[in-house]
């Protein structure tokens, strides 16, 4: 989306992806040599320090890049004022779902409950999540976990190594999340610019089909006339916590008493 807009302003992109044909490289034609498309991928650190040397404004479009390497590339370029967007320790923060939810919180955003599962001793940790959120629960890898993936729903005590075993078996790091009862998805694309000033596009409900988005509705159908804007304010005072201009992608969840916590943010 972001190389269709720029080829209509003739503003030159380059693009770090995996082969020629991705999307975004059919759209955009390089304009010279020095402005060729870096084929690699963009959580390879060395392919990432490519992209960075031939640009001014280095952003993502997906959360699962290499952070460190961001960050690393920022620190080295303070002189020639390389950009990077958003922040490399916000990219950090949304990537570990983790992270994200302790950040959230601790900027009074509304989220679920939520239970570090220790590694060293899962199964008791998850035990013990167990007795504090109720069953059922959700059980979910802290990093790349997104479309469904990544989580497992718990129903019985007796489910739990089932679920240690399709989280990686103790290799990943995971997190224990309230199961709460909604009545719909919501979400909101908000846009964050250098300077700081934050808007929103109006809210749509999501309908999921094996966990990933199948119908979209816009306008919000709902009968109350300001369930949109609420959404809007929650998402918007999300992303303002952040570092960083981008476009962010606020998922939630709208209650059956009428709140919206914020169960996740993905970047978009």
């Amino acid at each position: 989306m972001l190389a269709s807009a720029a080829s209509l302003l003739n503003v030159p992109v380059v693009i770090l992806d995996v082969g020629t044909d991705s999307p975004a490289k059919q759209v955009i034609k390089p304009l010279s040599r020095d402005l060729e498309h870096v084929d690699g991928s963009f959580a390879d650190s060395i392919k990432i320090k490519e992209l960075a040397e031939k640009v001014d404004v280095l952003t993502v479009e997906i959360e699962h890049v290499d952070a460190d390497a961001l960050g690393r590339i920022k620190a080295e370029s303070s002189e020639a004022k390389l950009e990077i967007h958003p922040s490399p320790k916000t990219i950090s923060i949304i990537q570990d779902k983790f992270k994200q939810k302790e950040h959230l919180s601790q900027n009074r955003c509304p989220v679920s409950e939520y239970l570090p599962i220790d590694t060293t001793l899962p199964i008791t940790s998850i035990e013990n999540a167990v007795l504090k959120l109720g069953i059922p629960l959700m059980l979910k890898s802290r990093t790349l976990a997104y479309d469904g993936r990544g989580n497992y729903a718990i129903h019985a005590v007796d489910q739990i190594s089932s679920a240690l075993s399709a989280l990686g078996d103790g290799t990943r790091a995971l997190y224990a999340e309230k199961w709460v009862t909604f009545k719909k998805e919501i979400a909101v694309m908000v846009v964050k610019g250098a300077d700081g000033e934050v808007r929103s596009y109006p809210a749509v409900e999501t309908v999921h089909k094996d966990n990933i988005c199948h119908l979209v509705f816009a306008p919000l159908r709902s009968g109350d006339a300001t369930l949109g804007r609420r959404a809007c304010d929650v998402a918007e005072a999300a992303v303002r916590t952040f570092e960083g201009a981008g476009v962010y992608g606020v998922e939630m969840f709208l209650m059956e008493d009428g709140k919206e916590p914020i169960f996740y943010l993905h970047l978009s």
